[in-house]
Formats: C-alpha cells, sequence, structure tokens
C-alpha cells in the first residue's frame, strides 16, 4: 500500500466537490453515492450490483487497499460503510494518506481501534466525523449544563432491542462445507477477523449476533441514542489529563443472562444484559452511574421503581406505553429530562407541572453550532466549522460505550478502565479483549 504524508490533505471552495471513494458501495453506502464518488468497494458483487450499474464509469474495487493504492492521488476522502469489524483498517489507512474520514457507526469494532482512529486524526487533521445521522440534543446539552434538573447522579438508557432477527444467547456455531457465491470475495468480507470457512449464516441479518464481526445493540444503537448524555455529563473530560492528578477511574460492571457454557457468551452476546458505569466527578458534574438496559422486562420494572418513588412525576406505564421503542432518562434533583436518540430536538421535563415554563437554556455550547451528519463534515472539508461528531468526540464516546460489551465477557466483575492510558488496569484478561488481535495479513 501506497503511504504518503497526511499533508496531501488540501483546502476546498464552499462550491468544490469533494472527491469521494466509497468502501461498502453496497449497503448503507449506497446512501452517500453521488456526482462526487470518485471509486467504489464492495466484497459482494452481487449486493454492489445496483450500485456499480448506477455508475458504470466510476473505478470499482473489491478490496480496499488496492483501491488505496491505485487511487489515492484521484481521491479527497473516504466514506466507511463496512460491517463493524472492518471499519478501522480502512479509516485508519485513509488517514495516513491525508484523506477525509466519515465513518458510520459503530466508529469501531474494539476500544483499542477506537483510541487509534482518535490519535490519527488528531496526528494528520484530516476531518473526521461518525455517521450516526442527528448527532445530539443540543437544547437537552444546555438544560443538563445548565442545572435545569438539579443534580444528576443517575441516568438509564434504554437498549434498542428491536431487530428480531440478531438476538443473543446461544446459538450453533456455523459448520459444514458450503460453497462460496459467484461475486463474493469471503477472504476480503472475513478481513482482520479470525478466518473460518465460508457460511451463509455468517452473513445474514443474523451477523450481527456474532462478536468477531459486530458490536450488537451497543455498537449499532448506542452512537444513535446515548450522545447527548455523554456530551451533556461531560464525560468526554475524562479522557483529558489533569495536571498533578491520578488518572481518573471508569467502572464498568455487567449482569448478563446465563445461557451460554459458564455462563459467558464468548461467540455470541448475552440474551439479555444490563450494563453499569460508574463515573467520578467531571468539572462541575458530580459521581455518576450510568445504566444500559438491554431488556423489556427489566427495563418497565426500573420505569416503574422511578415513578414510585416520584409519583408527582405522572403515571409509568403511560410513559412507558408512549416510548415502546426505546429512550434515555436523566434523572436530577429537581426532576427527570426524557430524550430520544438520533439527535432529535424532542425532549421531556417532569413533573410536567414544574417545568411547564421553563424556557430555553442559556447558550452554553459554542455557536454557530457544529454540524452532525454527511453535510457537515463535507462542509468542514470546505473551510466550515469542524463536525459535530468527529473523532475527538466520537473516539472517547466509542470507547466508553464499547466497554459495556466488554463487560459482558466477565460478568459480575467490576473492570477498572484508566481513559488517559487506554487500559483497563485490574484485568489482564477484559485488557485483552480491548484490543484483540488481527489476522494475518491485516494491520490497523
Amino acid at each position: 500500500m501506497v503511504l504518503s504524508s497526511a499533508a496531501s490533505a488540501r483546502s476546498y471552495q464552499a462550491n468544490e466537490q469533494v472527491r469521494c471513494a466509497v468502501i461498502g458501495a453496497g449497503g448503507r453506502g449506497r446512501t452517500f453515492l453521488g456526482s462526487n464518488t470518485a471509486a467504489m468497494v464492495d466484497v459482494d458483487a452481487r449486493r454492489a450490483a445496483a450500485s456499480f450499474q448506477r455508475y458504470p464509469d466510476v473505478p470499482k474495487f473489491e478490496d480496499w487497499r488496492v483501491m488505496l493504492d491505485e487511487m489515492h492521488a484521484q481521491i479527497d476522502a473516504v466514506i466507511v460503510c463496512t460491517p463493524d469489524h472492518s471499519h478501522a483498517g480502512p479509516a485508519a489507512a485513509a488517514m495516513r494518506l491525508g484523506k477525509h474520514v466519515y465513518l458510520e457507526k459503530p466508529l469501531t469494532h474494539s476500544v483499542h481501534e477506537a483510541r487509534v482512529l482518535t490519535e490519527l486524526a488528531e496526528e494528520t487533521g484530516v476531518v473526521t466525523q461518525m455517521g450516526n445521522q442527528g448527532g445530539y440534543n443540543v437544547q437537552a446539552v444546555e438544560h443538563v449544563r445548565a442545572g435545569t434538573l438539579g443534580e444528576i447522579r443517575t441516568v438509564h438508557l434504554q437498549g434498542a432491542h428491536r431487530t428480531p432477527h440478531a438476538v443473543g444467547g446461544l446459538r450453533p456455531t456455523p459448520t459444514g462445507t458450503h460453497e462460496v457465491p459467484d461475486g463474493l470475495n469471503w477472504d476480503l468480507w472475513v478481513g482482520p477477523a479470525p478466518y473460518r470457512p465460508y457460511n451463509p449464516v455468517w452473513m445474514t441479518p443474523e451477523w450481527r449476533i456474532w462478536r468477531d464481526f459486530s458490536t450488537f445493540d451497543l455498537g449499532g444503537w448506542g452512537p444513535h441514542l446515548f450522545a447527548t448524555e455523554f456530551k451533556a455529563l461531560k464525560i468526554g473530560r475524562l479522557w483529558q489529563p489533569r495536571e498533578g492528578q491520578e488518572p481518573p477511574r471508569i467502572r464498568v460492571t455487567a449482569e448478563c443472562s446465563d445461557d451460554c457454557p459458564d455462563g459467558v457468551c464468548r461467540v455470541t452476546f448475552p440474551r439479555w444484559s444490563i450494563v453499569h458505569w460508574d463515573l467520578p466527578a467531571r468539572e462541575e458534574f458530580p459521581p455518576i452511574r450510568l445504566t444500559y438496559t438491554y431488556s423489556d422486562e427489566a427495563w418497565i420494572a426500573t420505569i416503574r421503581k422511578l415513578f414510585e418513588e416520584h409519583p408527582d412525576w405522572g403515571d409509568a406505564d403511560t410513559f412507558r406505553d408512549e416510548y415502546r421503542w426505546r429512550c434515555e432518562i436523566c434523572v436530577g434533583t429537581k426532576g427527570l429530562m426524557r430524550t430520544t436518540g438520533h439527535g432529535s430536538p424532542n425532549m421531556e421535563l417532569l413533573p410536567a407541572g414544574q417545568f411547564e415554563d421553563v424556557g430555553a437554556p442559556p447558550e452554553s455550547l459554542p455557536r454557530p453550532l457544529r454540524r452532525p451528519g454527511i453535510r457537515g463534515w463535507t462542509e468542514a472539508i470546505q473551510g466550515g466549522l469542524p463536525p459535530m461528531c468527529d473523532f475527538a468526540f466520537s473516539g472517547p464516546f466509542t470507547e466508553w460505550y464499547l466497554l459495556g460489551n466488554v463487560a459482558t465477557l466477565f460478568p459480575e466483575e467490576t473492570l477498572e478502565y484508566d481513559p488517559i492510558a487506554g487500559r483497563i488496569v485490574n484485568h489482564e484478561a477484559a485488557d485483552q479483549a480491548c484490543r484483540p488481535e488481527y489476522r494475518e495479513g491485516w494491520v490497523l
């Protein structure tokens, strides 16, 4: 692979197109194809057929490494839309070539990969953005920081639990001999993960249940749903060294279903899980516990308990019915705030009567506001504001939520994470799980 200085990243006029290579053009990448598409990559020509036919004159590749070798002088930026386990490699290689990177959620498959991409973005100075669609809810962030809810020590995060074909728990490992379909490069699809013979089960919608390839619900929905809380509560400050102070510790503990051998789902993910992050104080914010609940039964019990303790908030069943899918709840000394993810401006403050006349919060975030999504990224490349979810934000955010997946490998054990060093300091096996090895021939 040709690697050059990141100095190849250049400035652009506001109306100048950014020449993009789209990796994963047959899946989510279809959304980003257009007149500025300079190269297309997909390991599965069957799935990418419609995309390839739509742009017959655009160069096409099945290996992103070959594309970067041959096209690095003809592209300005890379959009990565592959399965989770194949995110970090092309993003890192592109940044080392000075190419701007738009990387779909989850940012990475592992905690360590997120750290590497964050550092590369800072070193190279390229424009980056995680694709989590709406970013975070600015008004909710500013209400929390203005003290509208009082002191917040508890946050509840609901798992999406909305993909019926991607339910965790004990599953037989796919076996047998199957012919690789024409048009599919199976070796490239497996990528840096441990190799195994082709079986269509690995690639069906159920691919999201296998740890080697997926980040499951936390990686699939956490980036959409939890960014507001991460931003509002200044959790990212824990990644910033403080002179003269000991590194902070993030303590992560998981409760899981025990339907896998020895009570641990090592090949798949648990059928249900509850993850707790206990965080130290951050600037004006006190220590806090954030709890992610991937269990409808446990979530309903949580809601009912909250409303029993605070009858002035209203009726628990009505609250639950109105948000049957999912929501996030910040519990403060003055009341509750519910948000709905995807950067949606929708939010609710309870008790309703107490907050009936609450106005807009003070504008504590810099104006003009940064923008999420592909438009925020391209505008930044063309000289606009940095994107809302650049890797400086989304890198630590990704480390934080992916620690939940690591914790489910060691249920009922409290893992202590040093966000400055990027290491779990009290559990060697858990620290290794943050940095799985790439198979031979693949590098980060």
